[in-house]
This record gives structure tokens, C-alpha cells and sequence, in this order.
């Protein structure tokens, strides 16, 4: 009986042994794998076979480790072809204000006290115009490269709108502009960042100004359980792509006479889509809509 268990007992051990080098040396297999992969960046993916679990359990660990490593790799990549694409077009757009500039500087020189009064105020203007692109431009650069979430919070929406009217209302006016307000309730709210949708609607506002023409309106009202927000005017009668109407730099690649920097559409739908607004644009009869839902 004991010669029996001792057999047993040899035969057991001489099966864990040989289990154990099979293991270990599978482990060696995917440690040199691992090795491979990482002095020559190969995409391969990890092999085993051995089907132990735990083994088996961290080489999934690893390969979901790559890829997300590899996407972010990716979008770092993107992020660094659209920093290059935003300075390239910055120096681009900024060039044609300071030429103005620089030309107006010299001509002040020579000037009596009436043109050097129109020529200041044309300087003066021009580097508004810088100020604002500028800012555009850092902001949307912000937008690309900062994940941090917006704070959202249920409010009114429409005392920031009149807030905002208010501060355009001289632009507005000088070019007869009267937006109509067709609100429902003004005490309509939605889920959203106060700062972030001021700045959507100087956004949707300064588009107005710059491409639009009366009539204009804006709607506020309940669509369910949301809150719908339409922005809506008639065009200059310049032809619009609709469909790319959010895309960066469309302004600057089709109307740089303009001195916008081709941003304002795409902030308008970068920050509505970190404020989980659905927004869409679309054209009829001559009337572009700019069609906001939030969360109500």
C-alpha cells in the first residue's frame, strides 16, 4: 500500500515538474514576444500555447494596454497635425490685418488731423479683428487638446441669451439687424454650461452679423422633454455648403475678406458637443437655421 502511494506520489511530481517547465517556459516565450514587440514597435499580438488562465489573463491585459496606448498615440498625432494646421493659418489670416495696419502707420506720418483720426480708427478696428481671431484661435486649440468636462447645471436659458443680444445690440443695429424673440416660456431651462453657451451664442450671433440679413429670429421653446434653441436668418446670397458649414476654416478657405478666422462655426459645435447639445444646420428657401437641442 505505502509502495503505492509513493508511486502515486512520483508519478504526481514528475507531472507538476514537467507542468512547471512547460509554464515557465511559456512565460519566457512571451517575455522575449513582449521584448520583440517593443525594440521594433511590431504589431504582432502575443501568442501562447498554453491554455492557463492566468497566463492567458495577462497577455489580454497587455494587448488592451497596446491598443489603448496605440489610440492615444494616434490622437496625440492628430492633435499635433491640427496645432500645426491652426498656426499655419493663423500666420495666414493675421498677415492681411497687419499689413492694413502697417500701411495705415505709415500714412499717418503725412496725414492732417482729420485723416489721422479716420486712420486710427481703422487701426483701431483692424486690431479688434486680430483680438478676436486670436482668441478663436486659442480657443479652439483649447477645445482639441483639454478633455476636462464641462460643469453642467440646470438654468434658463433665456436671460443668457438676452444677455448676449444685449452686448451686440450696437452691431446689430448699425446694420438693421432686429432680431425676433419667440419664446414660449423664459423660464425654459436646460442642462449647461452658463460661460460655454454665452459663447455659442456670440458665436451663432457673430455669424449673423458677418453673413446674414433679415429676417432673423430665435426660438425658444419645449420639444418633449428637451429644449430646443433656433437660430434662423436669411442669406447674403452667398452659396453655402451646409454640410460644411462646421467644419474648421471653412470661412477662411472660401471668404477671407471677411477677417474671421474660420473658427467660430466649429467652436459653436465643439463646445454644444461637450454640453451634450445636439445641433444641426440646414437651409430652406433661402433661410439657414442653426437648430440646438439640450437637455431640458
Amino acid at each position: 500500500m505505502v509502495e503505492l502511494i509513493v508511486l502515486v506520489l512520483a508519478i504526481l511530481c514528475v507531472y507538476l515538474i514537467f507542468k512547471y517547465m512547460g509554464l515557465k517556459k511559456e512565460i519566457i516565450s512571451c517575455q522575449d514576444q513582449i521584448e520583440y514587440i517593443q525594440e521594433n514597435n511590431s504589431s504582432m499580438r502575443i501568442s501562447s500555447s498554453v491554455r492557463y488562465k492566468p497566463l492567458l489573463k495577462i497577455i489580454k491585459l497587455f494587448e488592451t494596454q497596446r491598443e489603448d496606448n496605440k489610440s492615444l498615440y494616434v490622437k496625440h498625432l492628430h492633435q499635433e497635425e491640427t496645432i500645426k494646421e491652426l498656426i499655419s493659418n493663423i500666420s495666414h489670416d493675421i498677415r492681411t490685418p497687419l499689413t492694413s495696419i502697417q500701411g495705415y502707420v505709415e500714412m499717418l506720418e503725412s496725414a492732417n488731423r482729420d485723416e489721422q483720426v479716420q486712420y486710427i480708427d481703422i487701426i483701431t478696428k483692424r486690431l479688434n479683428d486680430m483680438e478676436i481671431m486670436l482668441d478663436s484661435f486659442f480657443l479652439y486649440t483649447k477645445l482639441q487638446t483639454q478633455n476636462k468636462p464641462f460643469i453642467l447645471e440646470k438654468q434658463p436659458v433665456y436671460p443668457l441669451l438676452c444677455d448676449v443680444l444685449l452686448s451686440y445690440y450696437p452691431q446689430l443695429s448699425k446694420i438693421g439687424l432686429e432680431p425676433k424673440i419667440v419664446c414660449e416660456d423664459e423660464n425654459l431651462e436646460g442642462y449647461i454650461n452658463a460661460d460655454q453657451m454665452k459663447r455659442v451664442f456670440q458665436n451663432l450671433l457673430m455669424n449673423v452679423i458677418r453673413y446674414g440679413s433679415m429676417p432673423f429670429q430665435i426660438e425658444l421653446y419645449r420639444k418633449e422633454k428637451d429644449l430646443a434653441c433656433v437660430f434662423s436668418n436669411a442669406i447674403k446670397g452667398e452659396h453655402i455648403e451646409v454640410e460644411h458649414i462646421f467644419d474648421r476654416f471653412y470661412q477662411a478657405d472660401h471668404s477671407r475678406g471677411n477677417n474671421g478666422s474660420g473658427l467660430g462655426m466649429a467652436i459653436v459645435k465643439d463646445l454644444c458637443k461637450k454640453m451634450n447639445i445636439i445641433i444641426e444646420a440646414k437651409i430652406e428657401r433661402g433661410i439657414i437655421s442653426f437648430v440646438m437641442i439640450t437637455r431640458g
